[in-house]
């Protein structure tokens, strides 16, 4: 099916964290939808919130970081459990210490070939899309 034809459920902004040469991994808690799969940071688009601004407040929600922006990435179609979303990636140099939501059970923070070995919902993709590892 191509991406015109597919029904888009909404807009997800997407926090590529790292530290250095390490990226952050979030894992899905038993409460959640995928749980036990491996993501990075992410969520809905608010009404009113740029893409940016959504990604640093996930940031904040999720792992419990601020961070800096330090690239934007290639929008592209996810498909996921829910459905079908419109994915806006950012690179972000992420600051602080890690303190997880409900919506998380574990993190990590692993350098590319690592990120690879774990059970992940597929948005490695937004990796690709910001240039960082290769399709």
């Amino acid at each position: 099916m191509e991406d015109t034809e597919k029904e888009i459920k909404g807009d997800v902004a997407l926090a590529a964290t790292r530290k250095g040469l390490m990226y952050q991994m979030l894992e899905r808690s038993q409460n959640t939808s995928s749980p036990g799969k491996w993501l990075l940071p992410s969520g809905k688009i608010e009404d009113g919130e740029s893409r940016r601004e959504a990604a640093l407040r996930e940031l904040r929600e999720e792992p419990g970081l601020t961070g800096e922006i330090v690239e934007g990435g290639q929008s592209y179609i996810s498909e996921g459990e829910l459905g079908y979303w419109r994915i806006h990636p950012f690179l972000v140099e992420a600051e602080g210490q890690v303190e997880l939501s409900k919506e998380h059970s574990d993190y990590t923070w692993a350098q590319i070939p690592g990120l690879k070995s774990l059970d992940t919902l597929g948005n490695l993709k937004s990796l690709e899309k910001l240039g960082v590892i290769d399709g």
